[in-house]
């Protein structure tokens, strides 16, 4: 009796023992057999056996009920065969069995959508967030499928329901700002996109490119923003986000006013970086004027010898930047004074600065700065190029007495090219010309090209002509080469035909300097017409020719002057130039 109750008993069990594993077997994932049916899927898609591809992923899913993969396949093979409201039941029984499947619940939502079953949209999102009530994906996903099927209102509505659930998150608040930018209402976009700034320093960036994305709301947006950003209560990361928001917008008081108040929350260690950090972006926005305070407040709660330097260093940078020459020669004398005198470093600090002072418009003050200078640093190899800007910038205000004095005792090319040409000036042309001879070897030599021609028409003009070809040569050196061009125009023919051909040619090239091309070609004309025999001939015909060819309808004269140059001047320097540019005005005129 017991044996025969006991038999049944344990075949049952053995049996419910080997089933067990078998279900076991099949749901539990199986990465190779899951890849080896979605390659069989797809090998059937790309046949166009949709049907077979169809009974193959059902396949999958009923031995792999876990398949996303085969989900999304699925998608596809019913959007290919114009089925798609037929993956909604696969979807809902997929879902069923995995509820924390985020894609998957997008997937349906946005089938949802696109086959107009709008009604369901709403509890299948409830229904998400009651899945994954961790998540935010629901009402993102949810919104921009509320805005597509039942209208931006709702879709603000579902954001807002997020926002209650998640706490400020930045990433729905930035999708509601989106909404209602797009819907029209800047104010509210404005608003929640100042809500979501300072949360969350990684999506700073995506918030400013949607501002500047705006076009000619830009300003409007940013300005709401900054002001919303600055409003009690806040934090210092909103008002950092809000002083650069500033910045971007060029709305330099605010995004000053926006550091301040975030200096008062901060001790002076944490002032220091946060300072550093808006001088940085300030430089890089070319916003010179933020970056300036900047520094000058950083200077005031820095107490290290070394940073107090570094710092007036970049102050100096940013107030040149910004135009403020006083303030930039007040950080760079502190510079120089932190090194010890007589040091390289000193004497490095003080050349940046006098190079400053020279340019600046105070030069009494350069002069007294660069006397200074040169009896600390007498064998400066700077003191020439220098003394040389300054005696230049001197001469430009009149002050040629002062000029001299600081040209005085000083050797080097600089300061003998000025003193020449202070020379020139007073008619004092042997010492002018000793000059100019004494500044060729240590010029470039395009300059002492130019100087050496300058030297020898000197050498050979009549004092009527050496004084006009000197006037226009010191016009041209001076920066005002409009000057000389008029000097010539106006007393050329008083001065003998012999003078004429050198002060022509610098009159041309004066001209070319001033960006008078028309003088210059009726200033080389005239001596390829008048002056064929002169030195100054092959340059101003070849001159001459490459202008002419430029113009309309000038390419005959222009092949004239260059043929007659190449037979009237065979061993001419120029000849090869002409040559060359002969050809390629030919060639381009058969082209």
């Amino acid at each position: 009796m017991i044996r025969r109750v006991f038999a049944p008993v344990v075949v049952s069990f053995v049996l419910a023992s080997a089933a067990a594993p078998l279900g076991a077997f099949q749901s539990r994932p199986d990465p190779r057999l899951e890849n080896r049916m979605l390659r069989q899927a797809s090998g059937q898609e790309a046949r166009g056996e949709l049907e077979e591809a169809e009974a193959t992923l059902r396949e999958l899913l009923r031995l792999q009920p876990a398949s996303s993969s085969a989900v999304f396949s699925l998608d596809r093979i019913f959007r290919a065969g114009g089925r798609l409201p037929e993956l909604l039941p696969v979807l809902e029984t997929f879902l069923g069995l995995n509820p924390s499947a985020s894609r998957v619940w997008a997937l349906k939502v946005e089938v949802l959508v696109e086959t107009g079953a709008g009604s369901e949209l709403e509890e299948t999102v409830r229904e998400w967030s009651d899945a994954e009530p961790a998540s935010s994906d629901p009402y993102l996903e949810g919104a921009r499928a509320f805005h597509d099927a039942l209208g931006p209102d709702r879709a603000a509505e579902l954001l807002e329901t997020g926002l209650e659930a998640h706490g400020e998150l930045p990433q729905l608040l930035i999708e509601l700002g989106d909404l209602h930018v797009a819907a029209g209402n800047l104010e509210d976009g404005a608003a929640a996109w100042a809500r979501a700034l300072g949360r969350d320093r990684a999506r700073r960036g995506a918030i400013f490119r949607r501002i500047e994305d705006l076009g000619s709301e830009t300003g409007e947006a940013a300005a709401l923003i900054v002001a919303a950003l600055g409003t009690e209560p806040t934090t210092v990361s909103r008002l950092e986000a809000g002083a650069e928001l500033a910045l971007r917008a060029d709305l330099g008081d605010e995004a000053i006013a926006l550091m301040q108040a975030a200096l008062e929350k901060l001790d002076d260690r944490e002032s220091r970086g946060f300072l550093n950090g808006f001088a940085r972006k300030a430089e890089d926005l070319g916003r010179d004027g933020s970056a300036l305070w900047a520094y000058g407040k950083l200077r005031e709660i820095t107490d290290d010898p070394g940073e107090v330097r570094a710092t007036d260093e970049r102050l100096a940078e940013a107030a040149l930047a910004a135009g403020d020459t006083t303030a930039a020669l007040e950080a760079m004398r502190r510079v120089t004074l932190s090194y010890a005198g007589g040091s390289t470093g000193r004497r490095t600090a003080w050349t940046e600065e006098l190079h400053v002072h020279v340019a600046s418009q105070d030069a009494e003050g350069a002069m007294a700065a660069l006397a200074d200078y040169r009896e600390e640093f007498p064998e400066s190899p700077d003191l020439d190029e220098l003394s040389a800007t300054l005696a230049s910038r001197l001469l430009g205000r009149g002050m040629r007495t002062e000029a001299m004095e600081v040209l005085s005792g000083i050797e080097g090319p600089g300061a003998a090219l000025e003193r020449a040409f202070l020379l020139l000036e007073g008619g004092a042309f042997p010492e002018g010309i000793a000059s100019l001879q004494a500044s060729l070897p240590e010029l470039e030599p395009t300059d002492a090209t130019e100087m050496l021609e300058l030297t020898l028409a000197l050498s050979e003009l009549t004092p009527p002509g050496g004084q006009l070809f000197a006037e226009v040569a010191i016009a041209k050196h001076r920066g005002h080469p409009e000057r000389g061009v008029l000097a010539v125009d106006e007393r050329i023919d008083a001065v003998p035909a012999p003078d004429r051909p050198p002060i022509l040619a610098l009159g041309a090239r004066a001209a070319d300097q001033a960006g008078l091309a028309d003088i210059a070609v009726t200033f080389r004309r005239r001596i390829v017409a008048e002056h064929g025999e002169a030195r100054e001939f092959p340059e101003a015909a070849l001159r001459l020719a490459l202008a002419v060819a430029a113009q309309p309808g000038g390419r005959d004269e222009a092949v004239r002057i260059l043929e007659a140059l190449i037979v009237s001047r065979p061993d001419s320097p120029v000849v090869p130039g002409a040559r060359r540019e002969l050809r390629r005005i030919q060639e381009r005129g058969s082209a």
